[in-house]
């Protein structure tokens, strides 16, 4: 695992609290270390320097992720502005040229002010991978990461990203095999994001000869529930994503209504892979579908699965390429 070089380190004296205000190094410290727990498997190295393609200089670069999946070599970029202003459009010009000089595959701004809404518009119209993350003065806990969802389970890998102003956690729920991972606004915690907002958790399902498909596997599901809660019921919906004719969806949407302590409906979308199943589910407040199912929808069309077959990585398309999300997601 990369080091911070000399002065690029949290000071020790009390680690507990967050940077002082408008100690640039301390921040982009502190994004590095969250990198590092969020991506174990990966290099994240800091004060990163790339030769661009077009201008043959080397630049710097915050924090740099890298990661390799057999023929795929992933990049994320993350630059962070620890400004007493909002990032501006200038700003995100700047960014996207380095991006695209270094032919970097994505790119996260990460801001304590956020950003002013041309600059959120000029991003939305790029149509490159980049994100423009807000990380307020409060510390993240230790569960809580920038950036995007990396899973494992067996030969079946899945990247999924948050929309904007949401973060990811792999803080245990307390129930096994529940999920390995979750995404909610930022600013909550798990137990709170459950109880009072949008609240989406993921994991990956093998097939298996009992459960060979994705149907079986919505189906076992079901009943599972429906044993221990007999008064719920589950509705198949349409596909989220366009379907060519004469083919067969590679998704499964369903909505599921549980139970009134649940507080809204509960939609899971299936993304099917050959050896496994990609599993995302929102909890969705009352009244609030025509809102957050654009949320479960982005996340979904997004999202990259992988399998290992005896060969290289496969990389999988259970969707199209999705569109911005919306500001207000």
């Amino acid at each position: 695992m990369a080091r911070p070089p000399k002065g690029f380190a949290l000071r020790a004296s009390n680690p507990g609290l967050w940077i002082p205000d408008g100690d640039w190094h301390q921040y982009e410290a502190y994004i590095f270390r969250s990198l590092q727990r969020r991506f174990p498997e990966a290099r994240v190295l800091p004060n990163a320097r790339l030769t661009g393609v077009k201008s043959g200089k080397a630049r710097q670069i915050d924090v740099l992720v890298e990661r390799s999946l057999g023929e795929f070599d992933l990049k994320i970029a993350f630059d962070c502005k620890c400004y007493k202003r909002k990032v501006n459009v200038n700003d995100v010009e700047r960014f996207l040229g380095m991006l695209d000089d270094r032919r970097v595959s994505k790119g996260v701004l990460v801001t304590t002010k956020g950003y002013s809404k041309t600059a959120h518009a000029r991003a939305q119209r790029e149509p490159r991978d980049i994100d423009l993350q807000i990380l307020p003065p409060d510390r993240l806990s230790q569960y809580q990461y920038v950036g995007c969802a990396w899973l494992w389970n067996g030969p079946v890998m899945a990247i999924v990203e948050p929309p904007i102003g949401w973060v990811v956690d792999n803080e245990n729920t307390g129930k096994q095999g529940w999920c390995q991972f979750s995404m909610y606004p930022l600013g909550h915690t798990l137990v709170s994001a459950k109880r009072l907002c949008p609240f989406l958790y993921g994991n990956i399902v093998l097939k298996t000869q009992e459960e060979p498909t994705t149907e079986a596997i919505a189906a076992t599901h079901e009943r599972i529930i429906i044993e221990k809660i007999p008064s719920a019921r589950f509705e198949r919906l349409p596909s989220l994503f366009p379907v060519a004719e004469g083919q067969t969806p590679r998704t499964l949407f369903r909505v599921g209504h549980i139970a009134p302590s649940y507080g809204g409906p509960e939609y899971s979308l299936y993304l099917d892979s050959p050896k496994g199943v990609l599993l995302l589910v929102l909890l969705c407040p009352e009244g609030k579908d025509e809102i957050y199912l654009p949320a479960l929808k982005w996340i979904g069309g997004g999202a990259i699965l992988m399998q290992r077959e005896d060969g290289p990585v496969q990389r999988q398309s259970p969707s199209p390429a999705r569109s911005p999300a919306s500001e207000g997601v």
